[in-house]
This record gives structure tokens, sequence and C-alpha cells, in this order.
């Protein structure tokens, strides 16, 4: 027989419906990187902007040896001074809201056996997200690109989503892990123009909501969306788009054309922080007044396209503790994907210089790297690309490598405003809807490249 419930007996409706009690989240809370930058802060964002001072060489050319049984014209060598320069970085706002109807949250308030407070599931919601943002950004390169195309990449789904694969090389912009559920984006041309296939689909949307992810596969499926925030089904194709497009978050001002960048700061080109892809370059690429070759580039083992292999964690520790001495630092870390990660663990069973750590402190486990003196925690993370490692130092000193300078989050006041104001309307007056405006700024500045090693172009186990 077919199930009826009680609601469609006479008088059923008068029963009172139960709630489970509590919100059950279902997507990842995770925002250990942000916790890790927010470890290494260093001041507040009082200032204009920050300047920093690297030294770059010790003059060598001034220490030459000398004939001692010379007795006439024996000069003294040339002088070279040491060669320092000035650098600046350029502090980054970011900016959050937060909105609930008005009704909705005054009958929430009032309610003696309410379901949950939606103010603050909706402030818990913001902080996370923005949380997670920051941890996202500390990979990336400053260009706000979350995810780059590889070729012949759409495919088209019944339901009227599409479905994209990212590019899995080397100098690819962005992961999969960059690609945040419910996001908005735009996709655009390399140039930072649109793109062909945004404009020869038979629906063509304005921008695009992430639907789901799959880091296996690389692939992304979004969902268009026109001007007015209404879903689209997506179908009709005439052109596949171009290895190379890129996808930006919805919301960015500014969408740099990635082909000219030539020697323009990263720092600099959006509003966008800077992360470790660029603050530890090799490829003579600006970021923050520093060029990034030489004396000031991060130390990089390129692994060829091969799997990845201890030999290559080996081989990074090696030259970074040559690239900077092994008096002033100290290697404690190595993130990584979990792919990169699981990829590794063969190699555990195998090398005895891999240790299995029981920290009884932290309650956890966790499997470790020994090189020389330096003892280096493996640390897994969904927005390292996975075709990248770092190895990240402190410092024996009481200064740090990377920094962070900036502020908490703040709610945004003016002229005796509250935490929270009615909505302005259009039109006029206001709507029945409750705003509230968070506010923070920051820049993160590595002060020695060189010092944190990478490991990149590896394969990882499928």
């Amino acid at each position: 027989m077919t199930f009826s419930n009680i609601d469609q007996l006479n008088l059923g409706n008068l029963l009172q419906i139960v709630f489970s009690n509590g919100v059950r989240n279902q997507i990842s809370q995770d925002y250990r990187d942000w916790e890790y930058v927010s470890r290494y802060r260093v001041g507040n964002s009082a200032a204009r902007e920050l300047r920093f001072m690297f030294q770059t060489n010790y003059g060598p050319a001034a220490i030459q040896y000398r004939n001692p049984g010379q007795t006439g014209g024996r000069a003294f060598p040339a002088a070279q001074q040491s060669t320092i320069q000035e650098n600046t970085a350029k502090f980054k706002e970011i900016n959050a809201t937060i909105e609930l109807e008005y009704n909705m949250w005054d009958r929430a308030r009032k309610s003696p056996e309410k379901y949950g407070e939606p103010l603050a599931l909706e402030i818990q919601a913001k902080t996370t997200a923005a949380k997670r943002r920051i941890a996202a950004d500390l990979y990336g390169d400053g260009t706000g690109v979350i995810g780059e195309l590889g070729a012949s990449s759409a495919a088209f789904n019944a339901n009227g989503t599409v479905t994209f694969t990212l590019a899995d090389t080397n100098s690819a912009r962005g992961t999969v892990g960059f690609f945040e559920f419910g996001d908005l984006l735009y996709l655009r041309a390399a140039a930072g123009t649109a793109t062909a296939f945004d404009t020869n689909l038979a629906t063509e949307p304005d921008h695009w909501k992430v639907v789901s992810k799959d880091r296996t596969t690389r692939q992304v499926t979004l969902r268009g969306r026109d001007s007015a925030g209404a879903d689209l089904n997506v179908t009709g194709i005439t052109t596949q788009p171009t290895a190379g497009e890129v996808f930006y978050r919805y919301g960015q001002p500014t969408i740099p054309n990635l082909t000219t960048i030539g020697s323009s700061d990263y720092g600099t080109l959006t509003e966008v922080i800077a992360g470790l892809d660029s603050l530890t370059a090799a490829d003579g690429r600006t970021i923050h007044d520093i060029t990034m070759e030489g004396a000031t580039a991060g130390t990089r083992v390129d692994a060829g396209g091969n799997p990845l292999d201890v030999t290559y964690i080996q081989q990074a520790l090696d030259k970074v503790k040559v690239a900077v001495g092994q008096d002033s630092y100290s290697w404690k870390m190595m993130s990584m994907s979990p792919e990169a990660h699981s990829t590794l663990v063969e190699s555990r069973e195998t090398d005895r210089r891999f240790q299995t750590v029981q920290d009884t402190k932290r309650g956890i486990s966790f499997f470790a790297y020994v090189h020389g003196n330096d003892t280096v925690e493996t640390y897994t993370s969904e927005y390292v690309p996975q075709q990248k490692m770092y190895m990240l130092p402190e410092a024996k000193s009481s200064d740090k490598v990377l920094e962070y300078w900036g502020s908490d989050f703040e709610t945004v006041k003016a002229n005796g405003m509250g935490d929270f104001h009615l909505k302005p309307a259009s039109g006029g007056g206001h709507e029945n809807t409750i705003v509230s405006y968070l506010s923070s700024i920051g820049v993160i500045v590595c002060k020695h490249p060189a010092s944190i090693a990478v490991v990149e172009n590896f394969k990882v186990a499928s």
C-alpha cells in the first residue's frame, strides 16, 4: 500500500512540527591555512603601505688575493659595496556583507523555541567563507585566477550544467581546490576579454555558479546564470573553450591581461592578495618590487613531469640549505595536496628518512621527513596545486620568514551607525532587510624567498 502521512487525517495539520536540533553543515569548514597565516601576523594595517629592505650581495669582488713579496705597484682591489634594495608591499582590502530579511530575524529572535538564530548562522558562514578565501589565496599568484582550462574541456550535462576540465600543466594558474561550492565566476580569455565559448552558446550566461568539483579528474561542474542571477539551462555549442582560458571570481573588479604582464608587479596587478606562487617564484617576475631571480628568487626544484619521489624532497632541502645556510633557519613543514601526500605513502614504507610522529599534545599522528637536523612534517591542504609542494622554514631568531600585516574583520560603522541597519532601496526609502558590512585589510610578504624550498612539476598517483 502507499504511505499516508498523519497530516492526511482530519485535523492532522493541527499537530506541531518538530525540527531536529541544529543546522547540518554540508561543506568543509577547514581554514587551517588561514590560521597558519594569522600565526605570522607581525603588525596591524594602520600604515599606507609596507616597506622593507633586502640585501642581495656582499660586494665579493672587493676581496682579492695579492702577492705579499711585491714591493711596488701593488694596488688594493677596487671597492665593491654590498647591494641593498627597498621593496614596497601595498595593502589589499577584503570586504564581506551580511544580509537577512528583517521579519525572519525578528520572529526568530522572539521565538522561545527557535530552530536556530539565523543571524548568528549567517555571521558564522561569512566569517568561515572569508577565512577560507584568504587560505586559498595564500597559494595564489595575485592575478585572482582560480582555475585554468585545458583544451576542449566543456561537456554538456542533461540537467543544463556544464563540466569543465582544468589544465594540469605546471604553469597552469589556480587549482580545483580554489573553487568553492556556490561561488560565482567569470570565464575570461587570457587577455581578460569575453570568451568565444560564452558568446557562442545557444543560451549565453552572464556568469557561472559552482555546482560540484572532482579533484581526481580536475573537473568542475558549473551552472550558467543570467545578469539577474537566475539559473540557466545551458545547451548547444559551436565553439569549445580554448586552452588557457581562465575563471575569476564574479566580484573581482580588475581582470588582468595575462599575456602582457611583463614586468608588471604581481603585488598590484589586482585587488587580490599575492601568495606563495609569486612570493617564491624564480622566473624573473616582479612582486612587491622584488625581481624574482638570482639571490631574491625562491629555491625551486623541477621534477620534469616525473612521478613525485623522495629524491626531489632531498634535492630541494639540500639546495635551500646551500642557498641560505643552516644556521638561521629550521624547516618544519611540507605543505602539499592530499594527492601528493598519498603518493609519498609508498616512499614512507621503504625510506628510513620518513618517520611516523605521534603528537600526544595535539592528539594527531603524521609522518615527517628527516633531513640533517630538521624533521619536516607533512601537511596537506586542499588549496595547494597538485603539482607543487612548499617546504616552509622558521627563523631561529625572533624574525619571521612569512609575515602577515593586517587587521581582523571589523564592522564598518559611521556617524553613530550600529552593527546592523536597514538596507537602502534603489527607489528611495529602505527595504525590509538588515545588512552589516565587515572589512579587513592586509598583505603577505616573504622576507627571504630563497629560504622556501619548492618542488614542482611532478605527477601524483591517480
